[in-house]
Order: structure tokens, then C-alpha cells, then sequence
């Protein structure tokens, strides 16, 4: 006997599972019909859907799925996630900023040979053109964030990446500091001067203002190892090309396009080695695609047997999804003006005694954000000896 079963998420308050047992697998003609059993849950904690046939029983249950009774919990937890992100950002670039201040001074200032050094000279030209793919590919992730029907699940899944990035890279500063590549390092770096708590917290204040961005000239040197334009472009890129509807899924070239010329920038220019923006590039697909392969494990179950449940981040992002359904998500258009425009249309029409009706087509790029449905199928078999989802 194979037991179906069929996730269905109603975004975003509750779900409801659809479960089917098909007993033509049994070779028995009189029992060969289909029983459909839908359950939806009201609690808290799990949702359990039980279908049973000929004395065989089977539970079904997904962990964390949110309860249409308990809204102030759920808007508890979802702020709880929302400020842990904040702070969790804010604190991974703080402290690059300040390894950055603190390290300018002890930084030495004869750069390292690089291949690609070797063969092509400094274009500091190409310093500006970087920053402009850098400050497009971000342009690209807001204009997905806002036609995004997940907004929020996507903006909540770029910013884990680019935190546990920026954590990463201020291990990676402090452990070693290299020198810059330019030709005339003298020229370009500040001077060195004594540690003092003054000039520390001045620079520091001076690059949280900037967002990390300095001037081409009389810079803090030793930012490199390894990249954040190369960090943040790629991590960009990744979303856009990963959340993108289909009808509109060509313009992922752009965000590709620009972070590739974005990363030949950042060396010919040499506002960072090759090997910066190398391992930059690994280490962002390496977060990006291990945070999306966890959430794509369809059942919990399969997620806390994967090797991925070993490694500790994932235990902070089982958390972050632990109401988000299982499985990749339907990229959809959900416009928010729209919103604005039928909240603005039904108050009309209560005002005036009409019905106003909530009904519109389903499409690639649909505007109707209440009543999409996210499957996934799962077949499980009665004769096997793994448990069943937690």
C-alpha cells in the first residue's frame, strides 16, 4: 500500500493536508478505490492528518505550521525572527567595520604578486563601474522583494545569508591581514598612526555611516580577504535568479551579467586579489544553496536525518522556517498596491451595501496574494521501516 500525501499551503495562516490512500498497489480488484481524507489542524505545535484503510493506519504531521487561532503567537515569533536578523546583521557589519579600524595601522603596504595583476595594470576606473554592478544587482533583489508574493520569507532568507557572510568575513580580516594591491599603496591608504579609542571609534563611525563604503582616496586599508562586493552581487544574483516568476525569469541575466563584471572590476582595479573575490564567490554560493537545499527537504523528517541538520546554522534556519511549508516556494507576483487598491474597494462596497467580490485569475504573475496554494507530493510506503515526520 502507498500512502500520498499532499501539502497544501494557505498562505499565510493555516494548511491543510490532503491525504490518499491508493490500495490499487494491493492486487485486490475490491479494494481498488481511493479514500480521501482532508484535515485541517487548529493547534499550535504540529499538524496531524490520520488516514486509515482495512486497519492500517498512518500519521502524517508537519512541525510548526501556523494556527489560524493563535495570531498574536504567531506575530510573536515573527517579530522575535524579524529583530534576531536585525541585530544579526547589524552586529556581523559593525564588527567588519571594526577589524577594519583597528587593523589599518598594522596593515603592511607592499603588495602581494597576483596573477592577475601580472598581466593586466590598475584600472581605477573600473572601481566606480564595480560599485554601480554592486548598487544594480541590490536595485534587482528590491524590485523582486516587491512584486514577490513571499516578500517576506525571500527578504528573511537573503539577509541570514549575507549575515552569516559578513560574520564569516570579519573571522577571515582579523585572522589575516594583507596588503592592499594598488600600485601606490602610500598614495591611496591613510597613514598609520598610534592605536588610540578616539581614532578607533572615529573610523568605526565613519564606515557605519558609509554602510562600508570608502572613498577612493586615503582609504582604510586591509579590507579584503575576502570580498563583500563580490559577497553581496552574488548573494543578489542567487535570490534574483532563484525567486524570479517564470514569465519573467530571463531578466536573471542582468543580475548575473552585472555581478560577473562586477567581480573582474573588483580585481582589475584591484580593490581586491584574485583569491578575495574567489573564495567570496564559493562561500556565498556555499551559504546560499545549503540554506535553500535544507528548506527544499520536503518533510521534516528528511530535514533532521540530513547531513545539513549537523552543521549548527541550520538549527537557527529550522527555526527561521519552522512555518514556512516544507519544499521549494511558488514564485508568484503579488503586487502590494493591489492589496492596497481591494482593501480601499471593499470598504467601498461595505459602505454602500454591495458585495465586492475577491475573485481574480490565477496566473504566473498573479495579483491575488489570499488563496495560493503551495503542493508538494510525497509517497510514502506502509512497508517502511523509516519513521514517519515529527
Amino acid at each position: 500500500m502507498v500512502k500520498t500525501v499532499e501539502f497544501c499551503e494557505i498562505v499565510p495562516r493555516n494548511f491543510q493536508y490532503s491525504i490518499e490512500t491508493d490500495d490499487s498497489l494491493c492486487g485486490d480488484e475490491t479494494t481498488n478505490t481511493s479514500h480521501n481524507q482532508s484535515v485541517t489542524s487548529m493547534g499550535s505545535g504540529s499538524k496531524r492528518g490520520v488516514a486509515a484503510s482495512n486497519g492500517i493506519s498512518t500519521v502524517i504531521s508537519a512541525r510548526g505550521a501556523p494556527s489560524p487561532n493563535n495570531n498574536d503567537g504567531e506575530r510573536t515569533s515573527k517579530w522575535l525572527k524579524a529583530i534576531f536578523l536585525f541585530f544579526f546583521l547589524l552586529i556581523s557589519g559593525m564588527s567588519n567595520w571594526a577589524v577594519i579600524a583597528y587593523t589599518h595601522d598594522y596593515v603592511p603596504r607592499t603588495p602581494l604578486p597576483d596573477i592577475v595583476f601580472s598581466l593586466v595594470g590598475e584600472q581605477r576606473w573600473a572601481s566606480s563601474l564595480g560599485d554601480a554592478c554592486v548598487a544594480l544587482c541590490i536595485i534587482l533583489l528590491g524590485g523582486l522583494l516587491l512584486i514577490h508574493q513571499h516578500r517576506g520569507t525571500v527578504l528573511k532568507r537573503v539577509v541570514f545569508c549575507a549575515a552569516t557572510l559578513y560574520a564569516m568575513r570579519s573571522i577571515t580580516l582579523a585572522a589575516t591581514q594583507l596588503p592592499s594591491g594598488y600600485t601606490d599603496n602610500k598614495g591611496r591608504c591613510r597613514d598609520q598612526v598610534a592605536s588610540k579609542p578616539s581614532v578607533f571609534f572615529g573610523r568605526l563611525f565613519e564606515q557605519t555611516i558609509r554602510i562600508g563604503f570608502q572613498s577612493k582616496d586615503q582609504m582604510l586599508c586591509g579590507d579584503l580577504l575576502f570580498s563583500g562586493h563580490t559577497l553581496v552581487m552574488v548573494t543578489c544574483s542567487l535570490a534574483v535568479a532563484y525567486y524570479l516568476p517564470k514569465s519573467i525569469k530571463p531578466l536573471q541575466w542582468i543580475a548575473h551579467v552585472s555581478c560577473f563584471v562586477g567581480m573582474i572590476c573588483m580585481i582589475i582595479s584591484r580593490t581586491h586579489y584574485t583569491i578575495d573575490v574567489i573564495i567570496a564567490y564559493w562561500l556565498s554560493n556555499m551559504v546560499f544553496r545549503i540554506y535553500h537545499a535544507y528548506c527544499e527537504l520536503d518533510m521534516c523528517m528528511e530535514r533532521h536525518k540530513s547531513i545539513l541538520y549537523s552543521w549548527w546554522p541550520c538549527r537557527i534556519i529550522d527555526w527561521l522556517e519552522q512555518d514556512i511549508v516544507p519544499g521549494r516556494l511558488d514564485n508568484r507576483c503579488s503586487f502590494p498596491w493591489r492589496r492596497l487598491t481591494r482593501g480601499i474597494n471593499r470598504e467601498r462596497g461595505g459602505a454602500n451595501g454591495e458585495a465586492v467580490s475577491s475573485d481574480s485569475s490565477s496566473t504566473t504573475c498573479d495579483t491575488n496574494a489570499t488563496t495560493h496554494h503551495h503542493q508538494k507530493h510525497v509517497s510514502i510506503s506502509s512497508s517502511s521501516t523509516y519513521p514517519l515526520p515529527c
